[in-house]
């Protein structure tokens, strides 16, 4: 048998640095997969129009806040959305408009 035993089975790519190559780049893999789909969100997963157009039935208050929150780079002028909620808290007594930036 010999003292080089342990090479015999080291033919079929189960040497311990082929099995660290093989995880490293299957954890590659996985990460470069997480990354395309942080990307690019499902398609199913969000309503036609999201998420700017204006909702079918009024917010609740929660939900104007959330969409608030969620609309927070978009202009209410320009966002009916955000409009929405804009006007659903204003109504709630949750947000008071500074008048003073109005034009009149």
């Amino acid at each position: 048998m010999g003292f080089d035993w342990w090479r015999d089975g080291e033919q079929d790519d189960m040497s311990a640095q082929a099995i660290i190559d093989r995880v490293a780049a299957e954890w590659r893999a996985a990460r470069e997969r997480e990354r395309i789909s942080a990307e690019r969100p499902d398609a199913g997963l969000w309503p036609t129009g999201w998420p700017h157009e204006a909702p079918e039935t009024p917010l609740s208050v929660p939900e104007a806040h959330q969409t608030m929150q969620r609309h927070r780079a978009c202009r209410a002028d320009q966002c009916p959305r955000k409009a929405a909620a804009r006007q659903t808290l204003i109504e709630a007594g949750q947000m008071k408009p500074d008048t003073s930036r109005e034009p009149r």
